[in-house]
């Protein structure tokens, strides 16, 4: 996969490196976590909101009778 420059202010480069160090990685394998993080947290923060739109003002039991109605309809479609 072709690699792709970042351009991050001096001073957050310099923590990034310092981080890096400590933990006994680069650079680039540090910052491509982190950002690795932040798009899986954002991604499940997505999600979330989805879900609560979806759930609108069901109680807790009725969201499980949905899933569960919904798990036995897709198993026995498979």
């Amino acid at each position: 996969m072709p690699k792709k420059t970042i351009a991050v202010p001096g001073a957050l480069y310099d923590r990034v490196q310092e981080a890096a160090a400590a933990e006994g990685t680069t650079v680039e394998q540090l910052a491509t976590k982190a950002i690795e993080r932040n798009l899986a947290r954002r991604w499940l923060d997505r999600v979330g909101r989805e879900g609560d739109v979806r759930r609108g003002s069901m109680m807790d039991a009725e969201v499980e009778d949905v899933v569960t109605r919904a798990v036995r309809e897709s198993r026995t479609r498979s």
